[in-house]
């Protein structure tokens, strides 16, 4: 089985993403089973504030979509988004033949069914806003716990957990004990770069007798689950206005037809 693991930071493009790109590809191996094959990869270009502006993400999820394409022509069995937005989730169920599985919503699904109340643990803060949104679209609200649970971290700071991860991993820690001394029995640690801290430091998976989830670890299972689900005939609903897929010829004649519409004049 080949999986197609999408990040959408610059690694592989970046040096300044070499540290993160490669934990993610040692949570992917240590998840994987020893016949899947993970390919993690980033996008060209990283617009500044994504966690503010949601236009921004409109622009950079095209890059993810072009990879879809790409990864399908490959032949990988599976795509799966490791942007915790879940980008172009819907877009891509129904664009391409092959499972396309989003990181929060594959995510937020297991940890409803693990514990009572889950919540996320998140960083900056304008991304809390975000995953409630989230929740809401996948229908989890009484599931969740909502709380200030989140860190603005300095992206300078960021940068100095890529090589020196504890001081980093401490300080969530702590707002992940506050979540479960509120209520959560299970913790979900994204971005993926929280759950990296963590794994860099002491692979936590329980905290006081809660579960904490390694969002990288369960795609990589819920992707694995969905490719064999299609070898056994169940995929996504291909129904109008679900994940309706037109088939390779009339997907590429439209996208034909829509190409020169991305171009950006200014």
């Amino acid at each position: 089985m080949k999986i197609w693991y999408q990040t959408m930071t610059t690694y592989r493009y970046d040096p300044v993403w070499d540290e993160y790109g490669k934990g993610l590809e040692e949570q992917c191996k240590r998840a994987a089973r020893p016949d899947t094959e993970v390919h993690v990869t980033g996008v060209p270009l990283f617009g500044k504030d994504l966690d503010k502006y949601k236009y921004i993400m409109y622009y950079h999820k095209n890059q993810c979509v072009n990879n879809m394409l790409k990864a399908e022509k490959e032949g990988y069995d599976v795509f799966v988004l490791g942007c915790s937005e879940d980008p172009a989730l819907t877009e891509g169920r129904g664009l391409i033949s092959i499972p396309v599985v989003g990181i929060s919503q594959a995510n937020m699904y297991v940890a409803g069914m693990m514990g009572e109340l889950f919540t996320i643990v998140t960083s900056p803060r304008n991304l809390a806003e975000m995953y409630r949104q989230l929740v809401r679209l996948y229908g989890l609200e009484s599931k969740y716990l909502r709380g200030n649970y989140a860190l603005d971290v300095p992206e300078e700071e960021v940068a100095k957990s890529l090589k020196d991860p504890l001081p980093l991993a401490k300080e969530f820690k702590e707002v992940a004990k506050r979540a479960v001394a509120d209520g959560a029995s299970v913790i979900i640690p994204i971005p993926a770069f929280i759950y990296n801290l963590f794994y860099r430091t002491e692979k936590l998976t329980n905290l006081d007798g809660a579960t904490v989830l390694d969002p990288v670890a369960v795609a990589v299972k819920v992707g694995e689950m969905f490719a064999d689900l299609k070898k056994l005939g169940m995929e996504a609903s291909r129904m109008y206005q679900v994940y309706s897929y037109p088939g390779k010829e009339i997907r590429d004649e439209i996208l034909k037809k829509y190409a020169p519409t991305f171009k950006i004049e200014l």
